[in-house]
């Protein structure tokens, strides 16, 4: 994927230098500025994804004033806007003249990681769809070519998972609700699904529901009008309209906000949804299939999800069960992990000490087929000879026992041991958020969002 452009403009020189260096070594094109007309040069030039603008720059334009310039000229940028005051007249006017986001100094380069991060993988998904959209049929081909040889098996309980989303694809009308643990492949069994559907000639549009900004979430599932708001500078089709005749992945439902679930139910029930300052019903024709690795029903006894909204959508319910309850498929999923990457790479696939297959049935795998993929591909890196074996790939049997003996394993309190594991990969990477995520075989995503959960602090670099 393409990497982000972020331009930095602060007065300060040492901040925006700083942002540069560090927003770069995560994969960013970075430019900096320290005034708003060498900002605005930049952005004559370069299109800009996101632009972490400061509210106050002395002798210049305020905050506000650039922030409107860019909506205005620049639409398509989205705006994270810095501010060390305290006034919250200031984070609602930001919002009310179209800023994603607000953070506050003084900052940690975490809660900096964090906003652009949110950002960027809202600016890629709404770039995604925008690309979809136009050519649709020619992407829709080559998934449709490729999507059932990425879920791979042998065990009996894959099997009836491919079976049963088989059969559910039939009913071209029924919702789903797929569950399993992150990185079991969700997403790849909503589009076989769909693929397998009588809906497969139309689009099949994913939707991460915790990665769009609360103040855009309504606008992007129903649309909105020209005028509706501020930045509303054209008519816009939210999800529903886009996925219009076929299906609506909603990735992460159970982090949907609670607000958004009654409108989501609603536009279920009647088909039909009403863009944001609009006042014409549009008709809507879609299979909605949603996922999650959450206890739903626990949290519709924390009053944190709506029960008449999860009867709706689990009509059928598939589970995916963990890789490491079905050991027999790690072998060809190695294998097709090993075939797809060097061919793609147009290089010969190593062979396989026997010994490795037993080493790795012997790890649980807590992020599951996505891990062992990611393992794969850091094997074929590293690797120096034409054989891969159990050294190539980096497994830390030992990284739990450590907690235990460092702090004491809590009872069987799940919540309270995850918090310890955390935290301990957190001093063992030494605050390395992408390190500690490889030791604990997670995505850096699901590692930050069990940060926010848990209320882990982390250490504050920037001031």
């Amino acid at each position: 994927m393409e990497a982000l452009k972020i331009l930095v403009l602060d007065d300060e020189r040492k901040i925006t230098e700083q942002l540069h260096k560090q927003l770069t070594r995560r994969g960013c094109e970075v430019f900096q500025a320290n005034d708003s007309q060498s900002a605005f040069d930049i952005m004559e030039r370069q299109k800009i994804d996101i632009a972490l603008l400061d509210f106050m720059i002395p002798h210049d334009l305020n905050g506000i004033d650039i922030l409107k310039r860019i909506k205005i000229d620049f639409p398509a940028t989205e705006v994270i806007m810095v501010s060390g005051q305290e006034d919250i007249d200031v984070v609602i006017e930001a919002q009310r003249q179209g800023a994603i986001d607000f953070v506050r100094k003084p900052f940690s380069l975490s809660e900096i990681f964090f906003a652009i991060e949110r950002t960027g993988r809202y600016v890629q998904l709404r770039n995604r769809l925008s690309s979809v959209e136009d050519q649709k049929s020619l992407i829709s081909r080559e998934l449709e070519n490729s999507i059932q040889r990425d879920f791979i098996g042998i065990s009996h309980s894959i099997r009836e998972v491919v079976e049963m989303a088989i059969k559910v694809a039939a009913d071209s009308d029924a919702s789903v609700l797929i569950t399993g643990e992150n990185g079991t492949g969700k997403e790849i069994l909503a589009r076989i699904i769909h693929y397998a559907s009588n809906r497969r000639k139309e689009m099949f549009v994913p939707v991460n529901s915790s990665a769009i900004p609360d103040a855009l979430i309504e606008s992007e599932f129903f649309g909105h009008q020209k005028g509706a708001f501020t930045d509303a500078k054209e008519d816009k089709k939210g999800f529903f309209e886009m996925a219009n005749g076929g299906t609506l992945f909603l990735d992460e439902i159970a982090d949907m906000p609670f607000s958004l679930q009654a409108k989501l139910l609603r536009a279920m029930e009647e088909r039909k949804i009403k863009r944001v300052g609009g006042t014409k019903e549009i008709a809507v024709d879609l299979r909605i299939i949603s996922a999650t690795n959450k206890n739903v029903e626990k949290l519709i006894q924390d009053e944190k999800f709506r029960l008449d909204l999860y009867h709706r959508i689990n009509t059928c319910i598939i589970h995916i069960p963990p890789l490491r309850s079905r050991p027999e498929d790690i072998e060809p999923l190695l294998q097709h992990f090993i075939e797809t990457l060097c061919n793609k790479k147009k290089k010969q696939p190593p062979r396989l000490d026997p010994q490795l297959i037993l080493h790795l049935k012997r790890y649980d795998f807590p992020g599951n087929v996505r891990e062992l993929r990611n393992m794969v591909e850091r094997a074929l890196i590293l690797a120096t000879g034409n054989v891969l074996t159990p050294d190539d790939f980096a497994i830390k049997f030992g990284a739990p026992k450590a907690v235990e003996s460092e702090k004491g394993i809590k009872a069987l309190n799940l919540d309270e041991n995850e918090k310890l594991i955390i935290e301990n990969a957190l001093r063992m990477a030494a605050g390395n958020q992408n390190k500690a995520a490889d030791l604990l075989g997670l995505s850096r995503d699901a590692l930050k969002h069990r940060i926010k959960k848990h209320g882990i602090v982390l250490q504050k670099v920037v001031e």
